[in-house]
């Protein structure tokens, strides 16, 4: 009976080292629910900045595509034509391409790790990043030398950086330099204040065709909803309407709490839930009710489940990569709630919240 104790004991150790040891083997990961649009914002950006530095991340990511991928897109897709006016911009500008981008890129980073303040260097890198269709880390690079280098450039600096990149003016028109994008105002200076060199792009943008085409007909379907509530008051569409908008609805007290502070608010359960609702015409809170385009969001939330589980595959073989420990992912608000379940599922992914953060 003793030698069955001890095994069973010696069993039990095992397991409570291999638990912590998986525990402390995890890479810790905070999404944070961005607005895209920031301009208009009276939030204390730094206050969001500290907090993030405070989990001491190893890594940024942004919703950018990673550079091989836009290969992959047709010349009409919308990822590919906004980044092509700026990338033949940059290209018409500085038409010489040296023979090896990687190459020209890594001496570039490990120049400016020497010494940050090599700003033909940092120009160089810029363009060189805007060639290889790297466009997170082109953006980055031009925010860097406009808010922090361009105040101490000489007169031969001006004049190299009006030739190789016109003027602010130009890059905004661009799409460059976005000055209320969350990146502009928290990931940028978060990486800049952190000393690190670059932002790492976790977008995916495989399925967005059959995204497009699922939301196309639950668009249309949800008219035919509502056109039947209009028409009928009584009927049981018109309860699915009302039912769908009495669960969308933020009381005015819901309200001032989330506008008091946006980005806790937009990384709040309350908001996933809702914000679900706001971009699947009700969400999967609504299945089976009268009129609702079941199927039709199922596709939807099929596709968008697709693509947020390709974000954080990208995610997690680049941090795997690097043996990061902590990480850093900035994306659209509405990406949060999925890639926070999607990585749950991960044992080799501990999820921090953002408004767990100090």
């Amino acid at each position: 009976m003793r030698t069955i104790q001890k095994l069973s004991l010696a069993f039990l150790l095992l397991i409570a080292v291999a638990v912590k040891s998986n525990a402390q083997n995890q890479i810790e990961i905070v999404i944070v629910g961005s607005s895209h649009d920031n301009s208009k914002s009276t939030q204390n950006f730094q206050a969001i900045i500290d907090k993030l530095k405070n989990f001491k991340p190893d890594m940024v990511f942004g919703e950018y595509l990673p550079s091989g991928d836009y290969a992959k897109l047709e010349e009409s897709h919308w990822a590919k034509k906004s980044f092509r006016k700026g990338h033949d911009y940059l290209e018409k500008l500085n038409p010489e391409s040296p023979k090896n981008l990687d190459a020209q890129i890594k001496k570039g980073q490990k120049a400016l790790s020497s010494f940050a303040y090599y700003h033909k260097t940092r120009m160089n890198l810029a363009v060189n990043y805007t060639k290889n269709w790297d466009r997170g880390n082109a953006d980055y690079q031009i925010f860097v030398l406009e808010n922090y280098m361009k105040p101490s450039f000489g007169k031969e600096e001006q004049a190299e950086y009006a030739k190789m990149f016109g003027n602010t003016d130009s890059l905004k028109k661009k799409g460059f330099y976005r000055a209320g994008s969350e990146y502009s105002k928290i990931y940028f200076p978060l990486i800049y204040q952190l000393k690190q060199d670059r932002i790492y792009n976790m977008d995916c943008q495989t399925y967005d065709k059959p995204w497009n085409e699922a939301w196309g007909k639950t668009d249309s379907l949800y008219k035919i909803l509502i056109g039947k509530a209009k028409a009928d008051t009584t009927s049981p569409e018109a309860a699915t309407v009302k039912a769908i908008e009495k669960y969308w609805a933020y009381s005015d007290d819901e309200s001032k709490v989330f506008n008091a502070d946006p980005y806790a608010g937009m990384n709040s359960v309350k908001y996933g839930a809702l914000d679900e609702a706001w971009n699947f015409y009700g969400g999967r809170n609504f299945y089976g009710y009268a009129g609702f385009p079941t199927e039709e969001v199922k596709d939807m939330i099929a596709q968008w489940t697709l693509r947020n589980e390709g974000m954080c595959k990208n995610i997690i073989e680049q941090a795997k990569a690097k043996n990061a420990k902590r990480v850093v992912v900035g994306v659209g608000a509405s990406h949060r709630k999925w890639m926070e379940e999607i990585l749950a599922k991960n044992p080799e992914v501990k999820i921090v919240n953002y408004n767990d953060l100090h």
